[in-house]
């Protein structure tokens, strides 16, 4: 069994608004130096920026779901705002 655990606020929706954010956090956080905490930023945010938590939750069940397919995937999303973990199924939303 593969579970897949979403939650809501995620910081990496929107990535690329949170740019100037991030990389500050890499500098002052972790000790980048500025250019190389802007390169590495732009270099990978646009891999890893997901446009919503269930959207991004669900295609990541259809695919492993057909990598795998004799392992059952659950897709979870647990709510910050309830303290909730809900199990999701594709066309409930």
């Amino acid at each position: 069994m593969i579970a897949l655990l979403a939650h809501t606020n995620c910081g990496m929706v929107n990535l690329m608004s949170k740019r100037e954010r991030f990389i500050a956090g890499l500098v002052d956080q972790a000790g980048w130096d500025r250019e190389w905490a802007e390169t590495h930023f732009m270099h990978f945010a646009p891999m890893y920026e997901i446009g919503n938590e269930v959207d991004f939750v669900l295609s990541e069940a259809k695919r492993l779901r057909l990598r795998y397919p004799k392992l059952l995937v659950a897709p979870l999303l647990y709510r910050v705002e309830d303290g909730q973990l809900y199990q999701l199924r594709e066309g409930t939303l």
